[in-house]
């Protein structure tokens, strides 16, 4: 889903207001501009993250990225469909496997360089101040917790995989799922480490909420969950065939813990995620990393 903007060069010779956007720091005059449209997940604050950043980092090369918010099965269909250009932080082998699977003819991973993050892992978060550390221990005293996980969205691989790890633990019929959102997952942890109250929630890591709150993941010490995931770009084959340059650049991106944390923080923190990702690229090592994508 490519769309050329008409008149691009013009208004960027005119107007000066929007001379920032048709070229960024070091980088050439753009000749056009164009619109590639991503999947984006609510809540999903790591997805949410990358894609912000890719939106400022495409504008300086001459590419509008615009979201479009669906949930990850329609996502991907989308993709599949061509309906849509790509989602930005797939999770594989693992939570993120059976949308890729299912439409594996239609879509690109870009793998060649491997993931642009390797070490991806969902975790069960409870506030610091309880006395467990463990999944295990956190069993042993499920009542404190109102036998009960506060969980994610129901799409989300996550949920999908949480059931399993709780056979693993034999925890079935003692700690129920309860679906619900990213936000009130954050939310419920928010109140309970504010509070001191046992709650334990899904999550992953990285994730912002570990800078900013006082909780902590929980050591999966029965291996319930699988190893950690990479994060990688997905395309639909009509974009890799049609926008090799961009599929390059992305199959080049790599972050690390710190970076990948950081942007997220970032991001949590302003009013939007643009304006997140753009506080982010002031750090002149994280604007060096970005830029080397590019070359």
């Amino acid at each position: 889903m490519i769309k050329k903007t008409i008149g691009a060069i013009l208004a960027c010779a005119v107007l000066t207001t929007t001379m920032s956007a048709c070229s960024g720091a070091g980088t050439p005059a753009q000749t056009s501009q164009k619109t590639i449209t991503v999947a984006e997940v609510p809540g999903f604050d790591d997805t949410v993250a990358v894609t912000a950043l890719w939106t400022e980092l495409l504008s300086e090369h001459g590419y509008n990225l615009e979201t479009k918010t669906v949930d990850l099965a329609a996502g991907f269909s989308g993709i599949a469909r061509g309906d849509l250009d790509g989602y930005l932080n797939a999770w594989l082998p693992s939570t993120h496997a059976s949308y890729v699977e299912k439409y594996r003819d239609d879509l690109v991973v870009l793998d060649k360089n491997g993931p642009f993050f390797d070490n991806d892992r969902l975790v069960l978060a409870v506030p610091k101040s309880v006395e467990e550390n463990t999944i295990s221990e956190v069993l042993k005293n499920a009542e404190k917790y109102d036998s009960r996980i506060v969980g994610i969205e129901a799409g989300a691989g996550m949920m999908k995989l949480l059931p399993d790890v709780l056979k693993t633990y034999g925890a079935e019929g003692k700690l129920d799922i309860v679906a619900g959102s990213t936000p009130a997952a954050l939310a419920a942890l928010k109140d309970g480490a504010a509070k001191n109250k046992p709650v334990v929630a899904t999550l992953w890591t990285p994730h912002w909420a570990f800078a900013s709150m006082p909780i902590k993941a929980l050591e999966d010490d029965m291996s319930g969950w699988p190893k950690p995931d990479g994060s990688y770009v997905v395309l639909s084959k009509k974009f890799n065939e049609e926008e090799p340059q961009v599929a390059e650049w992305m199959s080049k991106s790599k972050l690390t813990e710190e970076q990948f944390a950081s942007l997220m923080l970032a991001v949590s923190e302003t009013k939007t995620a643009a304006e997140g990702a753009k506080k982010w690229l002031e750090n002149a090592e994280n604007r060096a990393a970005a830029d080397a994508w590019f070359k």
